[in-house]
């Protein structure tokens, strides 16, 4: 139904004491100012909350608030952007940083495979005899 003096403080940002006094203020020139709820706390009709707000000074701020809070919003937003966008491009570097280190190692084992056959041919030139090395075959083409 209403909101209570806590309630309305909590909403509004304000010193629940401050509305507890103001509201005593009131009820002193007019009785009927909120009702009691079951539970003994005084629950107050929209039309009283709205003069409560009023009284108090409060029209502006749960607007201000929220303006405030939506530029903070925005704010947020726009580097959450920034940051994914960043991740995009830090990804794409890494992929490529990934690639060329791929290349690098096939380029490198490449050559390590060709200095292996070198080095089995030199051994081998190596253990043939003086008369062989001389008196090579040699293949006509």
């Amino acid at each position: 139904m209403g909101k209570t003096i806590r309630e309305f403080a909590t909403e509004f940002s304000t010193d629940i004491k401050q509305v507890q006094n103001k509201v005593d203020y009131i009820r002193r020139k007019n009785k009927q100012f909120g009702k009691l709820n079951k539970l003994g706390a005084r629950e107050f009709s929209p039309a009283e909350i709205q003069y409560l707000k009023e009284v108090l000074n409060l029209t502006e701020k749960p607007t201000e608030l929220s303006t405030e809070l939506s530029s903070e919003q925005n704010r947020y937003l726009e580097q959450i952007a920034e940051y994914k966008e960043q991740i995009k491009t830090l990804n794409r570097l890494l992929e490529n940083q990934q690639i060329l280190t791929k290349q690098a190692q096939d380029q490198n084992q490449n050559l390590l495979l060709e200095n292996v056959e070198i080095k089995k041919e030199l051994n081998e030139e190596k253990n043939k005899s003086f008369w062989s090395k001389i008196f090579k075959k040699r293949d006509i083409i």
